[in-house]
């Protein structure tokens, strides 16, 4: 395997990511964008990442660019490691620089397979194989520093399917992953954030927007019973839409070891006090990704492709209106639809076999 990879971003994920691969013998090469080069400004000088908790040490990129073409040439792997609203422009950035014995793999992917296939424009282009989360929970404690909290099982769709046999041995020296969901619908309905953030996060606005005052921790303070009901009742209406396309899908249950069927009592002890998560501080406003990134990359298009094969999703539909009523902002228009997605006027049958093969019919 060819161990030199790029990875694409400059957040939480990304510096973990790097010094996670470093560790193990990877050599790194780090992509920012242009326009955010100046808040890494210490990384691009010295070239190295301290990194304390699961990952442990002072790690030396290979690399540190604002470069695209630089970054990702040699590299058979292309790491694209940022919230879901970088997913268009990343995709534009790489149309036409890809080539067809490259991987590109999204961490986490959010539908962002099939819309990076749509932004590529070919039929024949590049795998792109999408990740349900975050394999670390990490957060930046200074300019290149990141305190690595806890380790998360990640599970990886491959965009056509059918090429998933052929890549996954290789892929899995850079992550173990757990599962190789069937296609990329199964991934994107497997992404783990909306349906975990959005009752703690909804049912604690005014703690959120109090956070100058007292510190709010969400795990620890917006995990309640109450938010934990409003959970179940989001993952139940997810778990319809995949049975409408023949998955069975288990999201919450693999994030937490729970077993299927269970309750918001299971879901709340699961959470509440879990060392991983009760550390992490935050959200502080209501800018956060909790919110921007939960609502648009998952509530909205597990919505659109719940009505596109016939499923109702209420509750789903009633946290997204909230949300649009305290960000005064419509995420249903500025959200994932199936037209974004490549999937408009598609019957499940059909939306099944374009990623499975990756052309359309």
């Amino acid at each position: 395997m060819n161990r030199t990879v790029a990875v694409l971003g400059g957040g939480h994920g990304a510096h973990a990511m790097v010094a996670d691969l470093v560790s193990r013998g990877f050599t790194v090469n780090l992509f920012e964008m242009p326009e955010f080069q100046a808040n890494l400004a210490r990384l691009f000088d010295t070239r190295t990442i301290q990194a304390t908790g699961a990952v442990q040490g002072t790690y030396k990129l290979n690399l540190v660019t604002s470069d695209i073409d630089q970054a990702i040439e040699g590299v058979r792997y292309i790491l694209i490691v940022t919230p879901a609203f970088a997913h268009e422009a990343y995709a534009r950035l790489l149309r036409g620089r890809v080539g067809g014995d490259q991987v590109v793999v999204v961490y986490p992917g959010a539908f962002a397979a099939l819309l990076f296939r749509a932004g590529f424009g070919a039929a024949d282009g590049p795998v792109v194989a999408e990740v349900n989360n975050l394999p670390y929970d990490a957060r930046l404690t200074a300019p290149g520093e990141i305190a690595v909290y806890g380790r998360n099982p990640v599970n990886v769709a491959f965009l056509p399917a059918d090429r998933g046999p052929e890549l996954i041995d290789e892929l899995r020296e850079i992550h173990p992953f757990q599962k190789v969901y069937t296609d990329v619908l199964e991934a994107g309905l497997s992404i783990v954030n909306p349906a975990v953030h959005a009752g703690p996060c909804l049912l604690s606005v005014t703690a959120i927007e109090n956070s100058p005052k007292r510190s709010f921790f969400l795990y620890e303070h917006g995990v309640t019973p109450g938010s934990c009901r409003v959970n179940v009742r989001i993952d139940d209406e997810r778990k319809r839409i995949g049975q409408r396309l023949g998955y069975a899908l288990t999201p919450i249950e693999e994030f937490t070891g729970l077993r299927d069927g269970y309750g918001w009592k299971d879901l709340y002890m699961s959470m509440h006090g879990n060392i991983s998560l009760t550390p992490i501080s935050g959200p502080h406003d209501l800018d956060s990704r909790y919110f921007t990134e939960d609502a648009p990359y998952g509530l909205v298009p597990w919505s659109h492709l719940g009505r596109a094969v016939g499923v109702a999703t209420p509750v789903i539909d009633s946290v997204v209106t909230i949300y649009n009523v305290l960000h005064e902002r419509d995420w249903w228009l500025d959200g994932r639809s199936v037209a974004d997605l490549g999937l408009a006027g598609m019957s499940p049958q059909q939306m099944r076999e374009y990623v499975r093969t990756g052309t359309k019919g």
